[in-house]
């Protein structure tokens, strides 16, 4: 068997005690041959064969548990605060999905990700080397690109975009569709021993750390019930909490800077969302609301604008 269809085969297998455990070595072989075809069979010593795999390739430990009586992924709880692994996870399921599913590339839709993906192996390797890179780089605040040296320290994907934080004169972000070239050197670093990734954006909504308006504080927002749905599906923030519900809206509470990939967010869910506290927060969106809606007003009680929308 290629190495692809082998690989295809332990995320299936992952994918399933994953989602279904705890679930016995009986339930897996039947399933095994359901999805893979009549004459396939997963002995138990293939399934040993497998486990090992599975650990080797995505460190993720099979066990039984006899209190369940099945087999299910350890630390499942520590999978889905990290995410990581999770990440890791859903990301092979779904690749699977796809490619036993070609007859269905029409009908699966998917979102594009154009943000250099091609640098993403370079940084990887960098920083598992803890070796510095040479990086071109075109900001959007300048009109050419510039060359330095970074130290790379993490990287993240947020909205179809990766970024990656490093060292250069200051821990800086930078997103990967806007590297020109990248390349290691032969100066290694060393990761600060008190860096925690998860612990340095957890203050933060996305990737913008730090404002000069506005520091980390508790932040509340009222939301009508129907955009309420969404946000109880997919929280905006890991500290978000419910603290009010009825009929007409829900209170939602959070602990973060409100930088401005947040405010941003907030001005996306239009009128369904309120700004209640901190003020000075509230009085920024209500600026920002008012600036759109003179320019709506102004379009259109403008007889050129009135001309473009209804000349054919």
């Amino acid at each position: 068997m290629s190495t692809a269809g082998l690989i295809n085969r332990y995320v299936w297998f992952v994918s399933t005690i994953y989602n279904r455990g705890p679930i016995t070595l009986e339930e897996i072989q039947c399933r095994f041959e359901s999805h893979f075809g009549r004459g396939e069979e997963l002995s138990e010593r293939q399934f040993h064969r497998y486990t090992d795999a599975v650990e080797e390739l995505f460190d993720i430990e099979i066990k039984y548990s006899r209190s369940q009586r099945g087999y299910i992924v350890a630390d499942r709880e520590g999978i889905d605060n990290m995410g990581m692994r999770k990440w890791l996870i859903q990301t092979f399921s779904v690749n699977n999905i796809l490619h036993e599913s070609q007859e269905l590339k029409n009908r699966i839709l998917l979102e594009n990700v154009p943000s250099g993906q091609q640098h993403l192996t370079i940084i990887v390797d960098a920083m598992r080397e803890g070796v510095a890179l040479s990086m071109t780089y075109h900001s959007f605040h300048r009109e050419e690109p510039s060359t330095f040296e970074v130290e790379p320290y993490c990287v993240k994907l947020f909205e179809q975009r990766w970024y990656m934080l490093g060292m250069s004169d200051k821990l800086r972000i930078y997103a990967l569709d806007r590297i020109k070239a990248v390349e290691p050197t032969e100066r290694t670093f060393k990761l600060p021993k008190k860096f925690d990734a998860t612990k340095f954006f957890e203050d933060y909504y996305g990737i913008i750390i730090g404002d000069e308006d506005f520091d980390v504080e508790p932040v509340a927002l009222k939301v009508d019930s129907w955009q309420s749905k969404y946000l109880r599906t997919l929280p905006l923030h890991h500290s978000q909490v419910e603290v009010e519900r009825n009929e007409e809206y829900s209170i939602f509470e959070y602990r973060l800077c409100p930088s401005f990939d947040f405010r941003q967010k907030i001005l996306s869910m239009g009128a369904t969302t309120e700004v209640l506290a901190p003020k000075v927060l509230r009085e920024e969106i209500d600026i920002n609301a008012c600036d759109m809606a003179s320019l709506y007003h102004d379009h259109f009680n403008s007889p050129k604008y009135k001309f473009k929308v209804y000349k054919k």
